[in-house]
Formats: C-alpha cells, sequence, structure tokens
C-alpha cells in the first residue's frame, strides 16, 4: 500500500499500530523520537518553533516516506510537568511535523490522549480542552502546536486520542486485575454509567483505517467499546459484589481533593482514575462511526485479557495501592 514510518514502534502501543498497518499490506520502516527538553514557557511563545538543523536532521530519515505514525511520547500520567515531559509529547511531535512538511511526507498520524479533555461531559472530537494534570497539559500543547502545523497547508495532520489502553502486556491493566480481585468494587449508582476504555488490538487497527482513509479530520476519538463501569468489573471480577456510594458525596470528596491534586501530580492521576470508575464518562459518537467502522476486537477479547491479567497478578506481588484504569494511552518512553 504505502511505505509508513513509525515512530515509538517498539512500544505498547507502536507495536500494535506496526501490526496493524503491516495486515494492511504498509511497509513499515521504524524510526526513533528524538528525547527533547523544552520548558512550557518557551513553548507557549508564539515564536516557538523547533531548531532548523534538527528539522533538516530529521527529514532527511524520512526520504520516501508516504506516512508518519508517532505512537512515542512520554506516557506517565502521575508525571510532574518537567521539560522531560513538556518536550516528550508537546515539542516532539511539533518537530516532527516540521520535518515532515521539509521532507514532502503528505500525512501525520500523531497519537494523542482522550485525557486532554479532562472530565467533559461527552468526550469528542473538538479543540475544547481541560486537563487536568501535567501529562494531560502536556499532550493538549502538542495538540495546540501540531495544529498550527496542519494551518499551514504542508502536511495533513490527523490526532487520534485513545482513552485507556488495556493490553496483556501493560501493568495497568494486571494492576487493575488485582484491585478487582483484592478490594470492595465501588461505583455510584447501578454501574451503568459508560467508561471510555479501548483495547490495544483496537487501537492499532484504528490508525490503520486512519491511514487506508483518503481524508481524515484533525481529530480523531476512538470509539466507544461498549463497556459501563459494572461492565467492566464484570469482566475483571465475576461474581463479586458491586457496591453503590452516593454520586454527591464522590463528587463531594473529589472537589475537596482538587487543590492538593493541581500541584500534586500523582495525586491527580489517582483522583481521575477513581472519578473514571465512580462516575464514568460518555462519549459522541465520532468520524470513524459515521463511517461504518467496526472494531475487530469485542467482548470475548476482553473477557480473555482479563483473564491473561489474572494470571499474570497471581504470579506477581501485590499492588502496593488500589490502580484502576487511567486516561492516558499507554506510549512508553521512546
Amino acid at each position: 500500500m504505502s511505505r509508513v514510518a513509525v515512530f515509538g514502534a517498539g512500544g505498547f502501543i507502536g507495536t500494535a499500530c506496526t501490526m496493524a498497518l503491516r495486515r494492511d499490506g504498509h511497509e513499515i520502516v521504524t524510526r526513533r523520537a528524538r528525547r527533547l527538553r523544552v520548558d512550557t514557557e518557551a513553548l507557549a511563545r508564539p515564536t516557538w518553533s523547533p531548531a532548523r538543523d534538527q528539522v533538516a536532521r530529521l527529514a532527511g530519515e524520512l526520504d520516501g516516506i508516504e506516512a508518519v505514525v508517532n505512537a512515542a511520547g512520554v506516557a506517565v500520567s502521575g508525571a510532574t510537568g518537567t521539560p522531560t515531559l513538556v518536550g516528550g509529547n508537546a515539542a516532539w511531535p511539533r518537530l516532527l511535523a516540521d520535518a515532515c512538511a521539509q521532507a514532502r511526507v503528505p500525512r501525520l498520524v500523531h497519537i494523542s490522549t482522550a485525557a486532554v479533555q479532562g472530565r467533559a461531559h461527552l468526550l469528542d472530537e473538538s479543540l475544547r480542552y481541560a486537563p487536568l494534570t501535567p501529562y494531560a497539559r502536556s499532550k493538549t500543547l502538542g495538540e495546540q502546536l501540531l495544529r498550527d502545523a496542519a494551518d499551514r497547508g504542508r502536511v495533513a495532520v490527523t490526532i487520534y486520542r485513545p482513552p485507556s489502553v488495556h493490553g496483556p502486556q501493560r501493568r495497568m491493566t494486571t494492576a487493575f486485575a488485582a484491585f478487582c480481585r483484592r478490594y470492595p468494587l465501588v461505583t455510584c449508582g447501578d454501574g451503568a454509567q459508560p467508561v471510555p476504555v479501548a483495547l490495544v488490538g483496537n487501537v492499532g487497527a484504528v490508525v490503520a483505517a486512519i491511514l487506508a482513509a483518503g481524508q481524515a479530520p484533525f481529530v480523531v476519538a476512538h470509539p466507544y467499546e461498549g463497556h459501563t463501569v459494572r461492565t467492566l468489573y464484570e469482566t475483571f471480577a465475576p461474581g463479586r459484589p458491586l457496591h453503590a456510594a452516593p454520586a454527591a458525596l464522590v463528587r463531594s470528596l473529589l472537589e475537596a481533593a482538587a487543590p492538593t491534586a493541581q500541584w500534586l501530580a500523582p495525586l491527580g492521576a489517582v483522583c481521575r482514575r477513581a472519578e473514571l470508575l465512580l462516575l464514568g464518562q460518555a462519549q459522541r459518537p465520532g468520524w470513524l462511526t459515521a463511517r461504518g467502522f467496526e472494531l475487530p476486537l469485542g467482548r470475548p477479547a476482553w473477557t480473555e485479557l482479563a483473564a491473561v491479567a489474572s494470571r499474570a497478578d497471581t504470579t506477581s506481588p501485590a499492588p502496593a495501592s488500589p490502580a484502576p484504569p487511567g486516561t492516558a494511552p499507554a506510549q512508553p518512553v521512546p
């Protein structure tokens, strides 16, 4: 089909993307992302742009490439806003976009995260942002810098936002399986509220579908995988009871923790994870749904994953604290 360069191809999401693209007949060229350190204040200046020599060297690695997938980044939901975090999640995507433009690569697919919209009532494909953690803020800044690059019209940029991504090699998945086995399962009401989660195999399939389309919008959201809080618990902990908590109490506790969570990044990440499992979050059907796209992996794959994660949990030490799913996509540092 085409020659595609994948940055972060050896990581959790990058591996899934590479497999899906190869199944579609693409020739894959793996490339290493640059490790950048940049202050948020510097990136916020309208005059900021990547160094010309950096752009030129990276463009030289893209000769003959017809599309680029960026699956690289610093994916630590509880990270503080360090220059490394900002450099990996904001400056690097912009550098890559400028290199694509210089090398005349027509398409760039950048993997972002649904966390850029925070606790929005409905996740959607808009440019409305409400990041709650330094990680989410760094990804938001990356999207904004890519929008500036896309506006120049020299490269077609698509930002793909998966929610919390699970898979058999994902530590977060094993930790969630342990949580479901060892701690009381609590939610608000009957647990019928939708929860945004994704299987890593489906994430790879979405990236392949984006590239298969002749044109794609600037933002593409991951399709809803059909899970509610109750069904997610039932998948990972069949037969265990679900305990109801008053929604008003939950919101009050989260609001009380918010001021501290603003400057204590790990607490902010934990609060956000708890909020998702207690209150859930819905999403608006997006571009892929309108095109009739169907995710290749459904509920049986989730059941299989839960079994694998539970077996892994029995052979590893118990987690120090509950670790329900987060909002950040799993992208290891390249």
